[in-house]
């Protein structure tokens, strides 16, 4: 069940990847992504019953549900107003060393942000520390 869950985020994830910008929202993107998967599914079924195969994901699958996720995280570091330099390499140290005190902080403040949560205070002062601190130089990164 866990491997469907993950393989139906991917999909759904690559789906803001393989439209172009034609206009839609995100919730009629998405929409229109569960109908297809619910059609590809539906061609599955026969007389006697429906039969899920299981999806593997390809390499480049991954890669693109990481970028994307990399690009969104960059994006809403940027909002909360850490500069563009220490977004990226914030973004990289989550990619690369997941256990690193930037790591960590980048948690913090995207979980914050996704949450819609107003801890500016908290916030501001972390990002403040992050950039001045180097937290996010690979050189401090364990």
């Amino acid at each position: 069940m866990k491997k469907l869950m993950l393989i139906t985020a991917a999909i759904i994830g690559l789906s803001g990847v393989a439209w172009a910008d034609d206009g839609l929202t995100l919730a009629q993107r998405n929409e229109r992504q569960m109908e297809a998967n619910r059609k590809a599914a539906m061609a599955s079924c026969g007389p006697r019953g429906c039969v899920q195969s299981e999806i593997v994901p390809s390499q480049s699958d991954w890669d693109a549900v990481s970028n994307r996720m990399a690009a969104e995280t960059e994006i809403h570091l940027r909002q909360m107003g850490m500069s563009p330099n220490t977004a990226r390499k914030a973004v990289w140290a989550t990619q690369h060393k997941p256990y690193s005190a930037c790591s960590h902080y980048v948690a913090q403040l995207t979980a914050d942000y996704e949450n819609g949560l107003d801890r500016p205070d908290y916030d501001d002062k972390l990002i403040a520390s992050v950039e001045h601190s180097g937290t996010c130089e690979r050189k401090n990164l364990d």
